[in-house]
């Protein structure tokens, strides 16, 4: 008899306890200073209802790694949080050519996560396996990021990443058409590449493809994308196959560096994707 009633007390606060996670209401806190720099603020968003299994995704705005605001991150958000999916929208340093490279804008993320475990308990939220999205340069950022962490990253999706500056043609095309961007990669790895001189160390080692794992990555590419080619997307794609990696590309055909997000149809088709692969990989 007593173990019965043992028994019934377990299962009544284990029903207390799902009761309490379903009547939570959705949360959204704005500018929430997460570190110690002036640009390490994030938006938080957390749907009702939500458990310390509900999927959990940090958002990184793009911009060169040199400009940009989280909120170009936004509508992502928004379309999360109408799924039922937590996420965190951050700004982060910006490189530049003294002591912020890309090694600091990733202790920004690992700064961004240890504030999200820290306040796990307070928002009945997960503390580890959290999703890496991001556009451009913050794609590359949060495939670096999933790439180079332990145990913390559960997938990864990207939008029109630069994924290998080992690509010497493409530096060679930023040199002649673009040297803005080529002064950001600069900035971004801390080396500054000469078209006909060895390639700096710093652009392998600030590589996506040079340190992929298994972590399930879903990324999108428009194939018309004159910034950031298309080409980049399929080098990553090559090396997630030759490892049989799980991973999927979503070409957007005609599509340039929007990736498609300047149309309904685009948008519809991005965030349909992104929200499936979440709940799938993001658990």
């Amino acid at each position: 008899m007593r173990y019965g009633i043992i028994l019934l007390a377990l299962l009544a606060a284990c029903s207390n306890t799902k009761n309490t996670a379903s009547t939570l209401t959705q949360l959204r806190l704005n500018d929430v200073a997460y570190g110690s720099f002036p640009s390490s603020k994030m938006d938080v968003a957390l749907p009702a209802g939500r458990t310390s299994k509900t999927p959990f995704v940090i958002i990184l705005h793009g911009g060169a790694w040199t400009l940009g605001d989280k909120v170009w991150g936004g509508r992502t958000q928004d379309s999360l949080l109408a799924h039922g999916i937590a996420s965190v929208n951050i700004n982060y340093r910006y490189a530049d050519n003294d002591r912020t490279h890309y090694q600091e804008l990733l202790k920004d993320i690992d700064t961004v996560i240890s504030f999200c475990r820290r306040y796990s308990s307070e928002w009945n939220t997960r503390r580890t396996n959290f999703v890496m999205n991001g556009e451009s340069a913050g794609a590359h950022l949060a495939l670096l990021y999933a790439y180079t962490t332990s145990n913390k990253i559960s997938t990864v999706i990207a939008e029109c990443s630069p994924t290998d500056f080992s690509d010497t043609a493409m530096l060679n095309h930023y040199a002649q058409a673009d040297a803005n961007v080529l002064s950001a990669i600069g900035k971004m790895t801390g080396a500054v590449y000469t078209k006909g001189r060895p390639l700096p160390a710093q652009y392998i080692a600030a590589s996506p493809v040079s340190h992929v794992k298994n972590i399930p990555a879903l990324f999108f590419h428009g194939t018309a994308d004159q910034l950031v080619p298309y080409s980049q997307a399929l080098k990553l794609e090559a090396v997630l196959k030759q490892k049989n990696f799980t991973h999927k590309l979503v070409s957007m055909p005609g599509a340039g560096h929007d990736v498609g997000f300047n149309t309904p149809e685009g948008r519809k088709l991005i965030y349909g994707e992104m929200v499936d692969w979440v709940w799938k990989y993001g658990k």
